[in-house]
C-alpha cells in the first residue's frame, strides 16, 4: 500500500485527505476508487476492526481515499467531539453534514485531477459515516454505489443527537430519496438496533427501492437491504464483508 496525504479546500476549510494506492502492477484502466469513511482516516485505512474494504479494494487494484469526519480526529472544534459536536453545531446553525458533502466533492475532484476514479467511484461507511456518504451520493452523481452498514437514517433516534437538543427532522435521509434513485445502495442493519433504529432504516430502504422500481427497467436491482440477526448496533464482520462484495461488483459494472 502506497500512501499520499494532501489537502483540499472545502468551504474555506483545509481538509487533510489520505489516499491509498494499490501496487503499481495492479493498476489498470479499470481501477476504481473507494471512499472509505470512518470516524477518522486512520480508522478507515489502518484499523483492522474498521477498515474491512480497504485491503480488499487495494488487492483488487483499486484506490482508497479517506478523511476525518467533521468533529472527529484532527477536526474537533469548539462544538465538541463526535455526534455530540455535530449536533451542537447543527443546533447553532452550523451544518457539519453539508460540510461533509463539500469535503467529499472536493476530494473526488482532487482524485479526478490525479486521473483516479475513471467513473468507477463507490463509498463505504458505518453508522454516522453511512449517513454522510448517502448525503454525498445524493449530491454527487459521480458516486455510483454506497454501502451503509447500520447507517443512521433518522437523526432523531441516536442518543447523542437527542442530547444536543437539535431539531433534526429535516435531516432524515428519506428527504433525499429522489436524488439517490439512480445510485446502487446497500443497507444492512441489526434486527434489534436501538441506536440508529431498525425500523427507520427499513422504512428508508422501502421508499428508496419503490422509487428505483418506478424509474428502472423491470427486474432491475439497484440496491440491497439486509436485516441481520444482531441484538446491537455494531455490524458483524460478515455484514462488512458482504457490503464490500456489493461495492466490488459495482465497480466492475460497465
Amino acid at each position: 500500500m502506497n500512501l499520499e496525504e494532501f489537502h483540499v479546500e472545502s468551504n474555506d476549510e483545509e481538509v487533510k485527505v489520505t489516499l491509498a494506492s494499490p501496487e503499481g502492477e495492479k493498476i489498470t484502466d479499470q481501477s476504481g476508487l473507494l471512499i472509505n469513511i470512518s470516524a477518522t482516516a486512520q480508522h478507515a485505512i489502518h484499523d483492522e476492526t474498521q477498515n474491512h474494504p480497504t485491503p480488499i479494494f487495494l488487492d483488487a487494484g483499486h484506490y482508497v481515499v479517506s478523511f476525518d469526519l467533521p468533529c472527529h480526529g484532527d477536526r474537533i472544534d469548539e462544538f465538541g467531539e463526535g455526534i455530540l459536536g455535530m449536533g451542537a453545531a447543527y443546533a447553532a446553525g452550523v451544518d457539519k453534514f453539508e460540510q461533509f458533502v463539500a469535503d467529499g466533492i472536493a476530494t473526488v475532484n482532487a482524485c479526478h485531477e490525479r486521473g483516479i476514479g475513471n467513473g468507477r467511484i463507490v463509498s463505504y461507511g458505518v453508522s454516522r459515516a453511512g449517513y454522510c456518504l448517502l448525503r454525498l451520493a445524493a449530491a454527487d452523481r459521480r458516486i455510483r454505489a454506497v454501502a451503509g452498514c447500520s447507517p443512521v437514517t433518522d437523526w432523531g433516534i441516536p442518543e447523542e443527537m437527542i442530547r444536543s437538543r437539535a431539531e433534526t427532522s429535516s435531516l432524515k435521509i428519506d428527504h433525499w430519496v429522489d436524488q439517490l434513485a439512480n445510485t446502487a445502495v446497500y443497507l444492512s442493519v441489526g434486527s434489534q438496533d436501538d441506536v440508529v433504529g431498525t425500523a427507520a432504516c427499513v422504512r428508508f430502504a422501502t421508499r428508496l427501492f419503490e422509487k428505483q422500481h418506478q424509474i428502472s427497467a423491470e427486474d432491475t436491482l439497484r440496491g440491497e437491504l439486509h436485516v441481520v440477526n444482531s441484538p446491537g448496533h455494531s455490524p458483524s464482520r460478515e455484514s462488512r464483508l458482504d457490503a464490500t462484495r456489493f461495492l466490488i461488483d459495482s465497480v466492475a459494472r460497465p
